[in-house]
């Protein structure tokens, strides 16, 4: 029987509706139809950067296998399921939908995809490499969507992964306050972190498995396997009933989309991994923002961290001229400044002697002595003993910061950023094999 890759985005508005339940009924249409889904259904991020991405930010691909005959029957009802629910009305939203007739994607489609979670891409582009590799092109309105659907089919998640359980809120609910157990949430994540994680952050008591949009999500739980990601959703209590929940296999927390740069090679709408020194003392702006500056061999660039990073500001604030560090982060265009990198993580690689002067301490009555005016020296205001304005003394102090890496907290953490606990867990990339048990199921 032959495969069907499917690829959608772009349905979403600011207002409502999400790619990712338009996945979830894909599935379950298509089981009905009686076509068989190969693997999880892949939830891909792309670029944060991008000034039009979708409120999202994220694309499906879903992989099928059915006769010929069930074939068409999937590909025209995923059709009237995009037109069924997409935001149409709202001009931004401009949904795509790729078909895709071959299990494996061939190099520039991964190549494209790669380009659309860490780059700019156009729908020329996507265009273009459809017509070449003969796959199947819907466009609904303009159709930017096509771009993010082509990436989510050539993003194979061979190198890392994690999981994400999504569960959808009735339709009537859906823009009111959700209701979620609190004390629920905390309990899950003591028992299944660091399995799962980014659930709660313990410094501001906040829930993160919330979305704040009118979307269809009630909350979604990030694992590293499916079975995991089971057991955590069945501890979180909802005071409202859900609709429907689907496990999908997604590139959020894998670093996906950074690039190792140098400073010259910066541009806009990017995110990027620099390795520098730092070059100015941060200093906190207007709002409780901070910035600073570090350079390589080739440049300079501001960074910047905002005041909902919360206490990661307290460690930029440590920072002083000369520290060797590495940042990590989208690199933005300011109206007061130039480039701009918006910190998401930090590693200190070595710290700058941060060198004290004090004043010198006279050795008749063992007072430390005064300063007797600018550029006059100092003066023992006990006997009266002068000093050269060259007494002074200069002294290492310890520093109150660490060599290590940084992160902000998992309330400021972009979907695509990988938390630290990812980095240092071993075995954080090798989720269990596909179960057939844990498919999407319906809980009406």
């Amino acid at each position: 029987m032959p495969f069907l890759q499917v690829g959608v985005d772009d349905t979403d508005s600011k207002d409502g509706m999400c790619t990712t339940y338009i996945g979830a009924l894909i599935v379950e249409e298509s089981k009905r139809i009686g076509a068989e889904i190969i693997d999880y259904p892949r939830l891909i991020r792309l670029n944060p950067n991008w000034p039009h991405k979708t409120r999202g930010n994220c694309a499906i691909a879903i992989t099928i296998k059915a006769t010929d005959e069930k074939v068409l029957l999937v590909k025209k009802k995923i059709i009237e399921l995009v037109k069924e629910n997409a935001e149409l009305e709202y001009e931004t939203t401009n949904p795509g939908v790729v078909f895709y007739h071959s299990l494996k994607a061939p190099e520039s489609l991964k190549r494209f995809s790669d380009s659309v979670i860490k780059d700019i891409v156009t729908i020329q582009d996507a265009e273009k490499l459809a017509a070449e590799i003969k796959a199947e092109v819907h466009k609904i309105k303009s159709g930017n969507g096509i771009i993010g659907a082509l990436a989510a089919i050539g993003e194979s998640l061979d190198t890392d992964k994690t999981f994400e359980l999504v569960a959808y809120r009735l339709p009537k609910n859906r823009g009111t306050q959700r209701d979620i157990d609190k004390n629920s949430v905390i309990e899950m994540d003591e028992i299944t972190h660091p399995k799962t994680f980014d659930n709660y952050d313990p410094v501001t008591g906040e829930i993160c498995i919330t979305p704040h949009t009118p979307c269809p999500i009630l909350y979604g739980i990030r694992a590293e396997n499916p079975a995991i990601a089971i057991d955590a959703h069945k501890i979180v209590r909802s005071a409202e009933p859900i609709e429907r929940w689907i496990v999908y296999k997604t590139n959020q927390a894998t670093d996906s989309h950074y690039q190792k740069l140098k400073i010259r090679d910066l541009k806009p709408y990017v995110s990027a991994i620099i390795e520098g020194k730092v070059s100015s003392k941060p200093r906190i702006i207007q709002g409780g923002h901070i910035i600073f500056k570090i350079k390589d061999k080739s440049g300079e660039l501001y960074c910047a961290t905002f005041e909902p990073t919360k206490q990661f500001r307290k460690i930029i604030t440590k920072l002083i001229e000369g520290d060797h560090i590495t940042v990590y982060g989208g690199v933005k265009e300011k109206s007061n400044l130039p480039l701009t990198l918006n910190l998401e993580k930090l590693e200190i690689l070595k710290l700058s002697p941060l060198i004290e002067k004090h004043n010198p301490i006279c050795n008749k009555c063992g007072k430390r002595a005064k300063s007797s005016g600018k550029n006059d020296g100092y003066i023992c205001k006990s006997c009266k003993k002068k000093f050269s304005k060259d007494s002074f003394i200069l002294k290492e102090k310890i520093r109150d910061l660490n060599i290590g890496f940084y992160e902000v907290p998992p309330r400021a953490r972009r979907h695509l950023a990988k938390p630290l606990i990812r980095i240092f867990m071993k075995g954080s990339n090798m989720p269990k094999p596909f179960d057939e048990q844990l498919q999407p199921n319906s809980l009406n």
